[in-house]
């Protein structure tokens, strides 16, 4: 991996030995995890401390975050980059601070769900002792609606297979929960630009044969609301007139090809074409069609078409060890599913967006 140039770092250490280290990429949304720390400060269970990267934020607010944190209870590291990273990166210099046997994956404008989430969190790892990877549910902030990412509780398996049957599970960071220990050793620059560093680290943790648990509580609110302040995201940016049609490239095309390097290293060589096929007809089947709709809500038919075409399998398929008979399945696939989501009304898919969203990050 690339060296990053020396960060500034702010450390108070009052819990000796850590269990869980809450890892919190950050960047331009201080009030927001301002309020997630609140979350952290009234928890029951104490052993645990929070680790936050700092991406070069230019909102001000450096100080009035770094002043709430000395003033709690709270044992923290901070680290301000001096140079922007991006989420990836950012999300692995977060870990990097982590002294914690467990990092507890959050975002920076969601919150723990009630005071005693790390302490259930707890309670159901050391249950099913050994696990390398705990998934748990989420809920929105504003509606208290349920999100499950998963039909079942318990342990869900181990090695390739179980990779590639779960990934989807963790496409939202908040509430993925990793061995700190295996988390850094399996770290890389690869896919810094995917967006997807935890799917990453997750499905790699699972191949390798590390025990993935399934906590069926919601442990996040989702998407902190404050009066007066909004957080940039796709949504926030003003509809694109005129628009043309041109190839609209997105993190999240990346997936296949990420999802598959954790993977194959861990898999016999007989199964490496089937299970990349598994993993590219999932996200052909779900997690794309959804972002093509999703860009017509949020923009135009002709921005989404640009989406499609920035999906297409020409580019997110490169590179994946699939036969020329798998390949001509899921373009089959992904040509049918794209053209479904180019002409449902969106009238429906505002009825079944929360559904789809649902099936588009979480395995049922």
């Amino acid at each position: 991996m690339q060296a990053l140039e020396s960060p500034q770092d702010v450390r108070r250490e009052r819990v000796a030995q850590p269990v869980f280290s809450v890892c919190i990429p950050q960047h331009n949304r201080t009030s927001f995890i301002i309020e997630a720390c609140r979350s952290l400060v009234s928890q029951t269970y104490g052993n645990f401390e929070v680790c936050i990267s700092d991406d070069c934020s230019t909102d001000g607010g450096e100080q009035r975050l770094l002043d709430f944190l000395e003033d709690s209870e709270l044992s923290f590291a901070y680290r301000r980059q001096r140079r922007n990273l991006r989420y990836d990166a950012n999300l692995r210099a977060a870990i990097d601070l982590a002294r914690g046997q467990y990092v507890f994956l959050m975002g920076n404008d969601d919150c723990l769900a009630r005071p005693t989430v790390l302490e259930e969190v707890l309670e159901e790892i050391e249950r099913n002792a050994p696990v390398s990877v705990a998934v748990t549910n989420f809920e929105d902030y504003a509606s208290g609606k349920r999100v499950s990412r998963f039909s079942r509780r318990g342990i869900a398996g181990r090695g390739p297979r179980t990779a590639a049957q779960t990934f989807r599970n963790f496409s939202f960071v908040s509430g993925v929960v990793l061995e700190a220990d295996s988390a850094r050793r399996y770290a890389t620059d690869r896919w810094d630009g995917s967006e997807m560093y935890q799917v990453f680290l997750a499905a790699r943790l699972i191949a390798a044969g590390g025990r993935l648990l399934y906590i069926d509580t919601s442990a996040v609110r989702k998407d902190i609301q404050i009066a007066g302040e909004n957080v940039d995201s796709y949504v926030a940016r003003p509809r694109l007139k005129p628009c043309p049609v041109v190839t609209r490239h997105l993190p999240v095309g990346q997936l296949a090809q990420l999802v598959s390097d954790a993977i194959t290293p861990c898999a016999e060589s007989g199964q490496r074409g089937t299970m990349s096929e598994q993993v590219a007809r999932q996200l052909y089947q779900f997690t794309y069609p959804f972002w093509i709709l999703e860009y017509r809500r949020v923009q135009s038919w002709r921005y989404a078409l640009g989406v499609c075409l920035g999906l297409r399998p020409a580019y997110s398929l490169r590179g994946l060890p699939v036969s020329s008979a798998a390949r001509m399945r899921l373009t089959a696939r992904f040509w049918l599913t794209s053209a479904l989501a180019l002409v449902m009304p969106l009238g429906v898919f505002n009825r079944l967006r929360q559904t789809l969203y649902r099936f588009a990050k979480s395995t049922t």
